[in-house]
């Protein structure tokens, strides 16, 4: 009988983990901006909370290898949890910047601890041939948590006031027992994988560029998808010509994405990732190609930008669940795999800040239109480049 992938050992911890920490992070990232402007702040203020969120996270990311070597796992995880939780209710009690900021930060700490941490985990207790799958499932813990709470966080304030939707964001605190688990089981799992084993100052550890030469193309992946998912996110009410339409848009984005990171990992499972990954890298440019073609309200031009919007959503889900399988296949050895981890989630970060940046910067000079047609061009000369690298390899 088929084993479960979601019953194997780790993986209820590993999803109850991520998917409590995804939903408080879902659920602040429009709220805290949001109470920062109650407070009198302005919208750079309002933008900079999440700004410095995910600028700490991305910096904590690097720090956590060496967190976990020198305090154990079983510590180090459920003090994630705690912090990127509890900050929350320091939040609340009051909207001066500088507070939302200071808070903030802290929770980065915790959400660069928990992501790091829970994609690692998943590398080490789940079997390599069931990895694609457990991906697809961590995924859509994510993907779920995120659809839900995000959008439910302006109707939730405007219903219920501040206070009481930035205390939800504490929800995070409640897996700091599963993640003890999750943290004693890696704990294990690694002291039983160094026994026999030459100690650790007589055995080479692979170094962090040969890591990365390892892994690059599906980095390079990563980073595309996230940034032009990311500048569709920034810039949605700008480029359709109604809200209603730009919400639409992100809508579909995200119902295809959720199923997507599910069925993406499950795949890779029977196919690989090679077969997958540029193939969808190079279908997403013509997602870019058809938010290109749009020329204001005209039915023609909804529907490219509903097509479009859907094209990029398959795109942004599935190709995460796909590099994360391939970085952490590719990077070699148990040494090398929590500094997998820590390079695909922090390109997962920069991608999603670069890309609207970029496209900020190109329509700025030139037009939206043009910027999509650049962006489409960089993807399909890097989706061919790596597909004939692949196809020779």
């Amino acid at each position: 009988m088929k084993q479960s992938v979601a019953r194997m050992p780790g993986m209820p911890q590993i999803l109850i983990t991520f998917g409590l920490s995804i939903s408080s992070l879902a659920v602040l990232l429009p709220a805290s901006p949001a109470w920062a402007v109650a407070g009198g702040a302005g919208s750079f203020g309002a933008g900079a909370t999440n700004a410095v969120l995910m600028a700490v996270t991305v910096a904590t990311q690097f720090s956590v290898p060496t967190l976990t070597r020198h305090f154990s796992w079983a510590h180090v995880l459920p003090l994630g949890t705690i912090l990127l939780g509890l900050p929350s209710l320091i939040q609340l009690i009051s909207p001066a910047l500088t507070n939302i900021l200071l808070t903030s930060a802290l929770r980065g700490v915790g959400f660069g601890i928990v992501t790091v941490c829970c994609s690692s985990a998943m590398s080490y207790l789940v079997p390599l041939e069931y990895r694609g799958r457990a991906v697809g499932l961590y995924g859509l813990a994510a993907a779920g948590s995120q659809m839900f709470f995000t959008p439910v966080a302006p109707w939730a304030i405007e219903v219920f006031g501040h206070r009481p939707v930035i205390a939800v964001g504490a929800i995070a605190a409640l897996a700091a027992p599963f993640a003890f688990q999750l943290g004693r089981s890696v704990d294990r799992y690694l002291a039983q994988d160094q026994e026999g084993k030459p100690t650790i100052s007589a055995t080479p550890k692979t170094s962090t560029t040969t890591i990365i030469k390892r892994i690059w193309p599906a980095l390079l992946t990563l980073t595309l998808v996230t940034s032009v998912g990311g500048a569709f996110m920034t810039f949605s009410t700008e480029i359709a010509p109604t809200a209603t339409l730009a919400t639409g848009g992100l809508l579909l984005l995200c119902l295809l994405a959720t199923p997507t990171r599910l069925y993406g990992g499950s795949l890779t499972d029977r196919f690989g990732t090679r077969l997958l990954m540029t193939p969808v890298l190079g279908f997403v440019a013509l997602g870019l190609v058809l938010l290109a073609l749009m020329d204001g309200a005209s039915s023609l031009s909804v529907l490219f930008f509903l097509l479009g919007a859907s094209i990029m959503g398959f795109g942004y889900g599935f190709l995460q669940s796909v590099t994360m399988v391939r970085a952490l296949s590719d990077a070699g050895g148990a040494d090398a795999t929590q500094r997998a981890s820590v390079a695909w989630n922090s390109h997962f970060d920069i991608g999603t800040g670069l890309g609207a940046l970029a496209i900020g910067a190109l329509e700025q000079s030139t037009n939206f239109a043009t910027a999509w047609v650049v962006a489409a061009l960089i993807l399909a000369l890097c989706a061919l480049g790596m597909g004939l690298r692949d196809a020779r390899s």
